[in-house]
C-alpha cells in the first residue's frame, strides 16, 4: 500500500527497502533519509525543496495484511523473557550502574537454549530509562505484539528491534541456524557496559572463551 506523509525509524543496524515512483511529467523527487541527507530522482538540475517533516510514523504493527510466517508462533516450543534493566555491579572490574538483562550483566547472563527446529517466543521489557536497539546475530524475529496489541499488517521481519523505554514486544524466530549467538543491544556503549546475552543450541559448544588464550572479548 502507497504511503506518504509518514517517517521510517531505523534503528541501529537495520534496514528498510523504499520504493517509489517518478512523476509522469518528469519532474524530480525528494526522499528525504534525514534532516541532512536526501535522494533525488529526476533531472539532475532538479530544484526539489526540502519537504515539511511528517509529524507521525509509519506503524509496521498495522501496515500492510496478514502473510504466512512458515511456523505457528502460537505454539512455542521455547519461551523466554528478555528483561532490560539497571544495576550496580561491576565490569571489567569497573564498579558502577550497568545494564542488566534479566537483572544479570555480562559473561554473567545465563545463556538462552533451544534445540534446532525449535520455535521461540520472546517477551522482551524494557524496564530502564532508554530506547535500546535489540539485535539478535544469526536470525529473523517476527514481531508478534507491541505493549500487549497484537500485530494485524504483513509479517514484520526484524533483526534489529527498537525497543524504547518502558515498552514492551512479544516476537517469536524458528531456531534454523545452529550455534552460538549474540542478543544483545545495538548501542554498542551498553553491550560493553554489559548488555550482552547468548543464544546457543543444543549440542554445539565454541573453542573460544571470554579472555583465555586469544584473548577474546565480545564488543
Amino acid at each position: 500500500t502507497e504511503v506518504s506523509g509518514r517517517t521510517v525509524t531505523l534503528t541501529a543496524g537495520a534496514r528498510a527497502d523504499i520504493e517509489t515512483q517518478a512523476p509522469d511529467d518528469g519532474s524530480a523527487i525528494r526522499l528525504q533519509l534525514s534532516k541532512a541527507t536526501a535522494v533525488i530522482i529526476g533531472p539532475e538540475d532538479a530544484d526539489v525543496q526540502v519537504p515539511p517533516q511528517p509529524g507521525e510514523e509509519l506503524d509496521l504493527l498495522t501496515y500492510g495484511s496478514p502473510a504466512p510466517l512458515g511456523f505457528d508462533p502460537a505454539q512455542p516450543t521455547r519461551r523466554f523473557d528478555y528483561s532490560i534493566g539497571r544495576r550496580p555491579g561491576f565490569v571489567k572490574g569497573r564498579p558502577g550502574m550497568w545494564w542488566s538483562i534479566n537483572g544479570h550483566l555480562y559473561p554473567n547472563v545465563p545463556m538462552f537454549v533451544v534445540r534446532e527446529g525449535d520455535v521461540a517466543s520472546v517477551h522482551i521489557e524494557n524496564r530502564s530509562s532508554e530506547v535500546h536497539p535489540m539485535h539478535l546475530h544469526g536470525h529473523h524475529m517476527v514481531v508478534l505484539a507491541r505493549n500487549g496489541v497484537a500485530a494485524t499488517g504483513s509479517p514484520w521481519w526484524v533483526d534489529s528491534l527498537n525497543v524504547a523505554a518502558n515498552q514492551s514486544y512479544d516476537v517469536a524466530f524458528m531456531a534454523d541456524n545452529p550455534g552460538i549467538w549474540m542478543d544483545h543491544c545495538h548501542n554498542l556503549k551498553h553491550a560493553a557496559d554489559g548488555m550482552v546475552a547468548h543464544l546457543m543450541y543444543q549440542g554445539f559448544d565454541t573453542p573460544y572463551r571470554i579472555a583465555g588464550p586469544a584473548d577474546n572479548r565480545p564488543e
